[in-house]
């Protein structure tokens, strides 16, 4: 267990195990209780995840290596911020690229860009591709980058239903 969290029901899994079970879209109940799990807030659970830090630490010798202290998870208002500063052409391919690492991170960062309105904006995106923005690389002077490019990897990495980008394409239906 690499970083403890707890869900409503009050059982403690491994962040990336829950995660997987609550966001494969057939799982809404803890698997222990079978209690429904409305929200699906996970509480990290510090003093656990200490304990097994600390225990690491002490069976180092064993070869046991420390876990380290997760990155939390974003939250919808980072997201909703990086979303607002693509719109500025300047700051578009840093901003999309910051969004593609964030969604490379956990599920729970995918599903929280998707409840920010991601794919929404990532599609209208892909529809206005005659963008070019360019950026300095260190070593080979310019790279061009196309947001458009960009866009199409962050949601190919959110592995979005099949309804969610046709609804952004085509329109709600009616």
């Amino acid at each position: 267990m690499k970083d403890p969290v707890t869900v409503p029901t009050g059982i403690t899994y491994d962040r990336e195990s829950i995660e997987k079970w609550l966001f494969s879209g057939k799982n809404d109940t803890c698997p222990a209780t079978k209690q429904l799990i409305s929200g699906c807030e996970l509480t990290p659970n510090h003093t656990l995840r200490r304990l097994i830090q600390s225990w690491c630490t002490l069976n180092a010798s064993y070869g046991i290596e420390r876990i380290p202290t997760p990155r939390p998870p974003i939250s919808k208002a980072q997201v909703a911020k990086l979303l607002n500063d693509a719109k500025s052409p300047e700051q578009q391919v840093n901003c999309l690229r910051k969004l593609r690492s964030i969604a490379n991170e956990n599920e729970t960062n995918k599903r929280c860009m998707e409840a920010a309105g991601a794919v929404d904006f990532l599609v209208s995106m892909l529809n206005n591709f005659h963008s070019l923005s360019f950026e300095v690389t260190s070593d080979d002077g310019f790279e061009i980058t196309k947001p458009s490019d960009e866009a199409l990897s962050i949601l190919y990495g959110l592995q979005i239903s099949e309804s969610g980008p046709k609804e952004s394409c085509y329109g709600k239906k009616r």
